[in-house]
């Protein structure tokens, strides 16, 4: 099944009472498995047994999915992977920058807590190990290689999410960019524009646009056009909803721990 399938029996009024802050980041993050039905507090019943009833029983896959992914990593040249991919390998142990953090991946594993989908996307990267340098050219993801069956998912998973979180509070948002290492990029027409490295390979244009009376805010997430050499647009979907996820998490922690002002 589809997102879109499920979009079409969720209530599509965009009330931003769920985690995912839209219906169509709800539909993507519930067959991702990072939201359950119960994180939509307005879904009714019928709807709810009818998105059950099309739901795929695939079991803990991501649990299987990640024992694999290690086991293939381990079994590469990790000095080779460590290379290509940007991170660096010492003593069997990998360290990867990842949404502005330093991950270390080693002989048992992740070191850490850790999202389980940040861990398979991690291990997806490593394991495709790209070769080359982003080309600075930026594309829509409908743009990539097969993006186009996902860009509409991507749109309303990724950059309706960060457009309202923009909206929302704009100054605590680009702080919150910025403290994942986001640069700002000039030469855009967007009112701010900044450039982020979830994945070392894999930059990110976030183009923000300030609402006004009759519309909201705007962004668009754009890609380098190599984005696709380094992780299929399946995991750069997921890839972008754990970039909305991680900025989220910078906001919920500055919130959690204001900074004292002068008095």
């Amino acid at each position: 099944m589809t997102p879109i399938e499920v979009y079409k029996e969720l209530p599509r009024t965009n009330c931003g009472k769920c985690p995912a802050g839209t219906c169509m980041s709800f539909a993507v993050q519930l067959l991702a498995g990072t939201l359950s039905l119960s994180d939509c507090p307005v879904l009714d019943e019928s709807s709810a047994k009818n998105i059950r009833a099309m739901l795929p029983d695939t079991g803990d896959w991501k649990e299987k999915r990640l024992s694999e992914l290690l086991g293939e990593v381990r079994a590469m040249d990790l000095s080779g992977i460590a290379q290509h991919a940007g991170a660096e390998c010492s003593n069997g142990h990998l360290k990867i920058r990842y949404m502005g953090r330093d991950i270390t991946l080693g002989r048992s594993g992740f070191e850490g807590e850790m999202d389980i989908l940040d861990k398979l996307l991690i291990l997806m990267y490593l394991k495709k190990s790209g070769t080359g340098q982003p080309s600075g050219k930026w594309v829509a993801f409908r743009e990539l290689k097969d993006g186009l069956i996902r860009a509409e998912s991507f749109h309303g998973a990724c950059e309706i999410p960060l457009a309202k979180m923009f909206e929302r509070d704009a100054e605590r948002f680009m702080k919150s960019l910025g403290a994942m290492g986001a640069e700002k990029a000039g030469g855009f027409s967007a009112d701010y524009s900044f450039v982020i490295y979830p994945l070392p390979r894999i930059p990110f244009l976030v183009l923000l646009w300030r609402g006004d009376e009759e519309f909201g805010a705007e962004c668009k997430l754009l890609s380098d056009s190599t984005a696709a050499d380094f992780l299929d647009v399946e995991a750069l979907l997921y890839l972008g909803m754990a970039l909305v996820r991680a900025v989220r998490q910078w906001r919920a922690q500055e919130e959690s721990n204001p900074q004292p002002t002068d008095s």
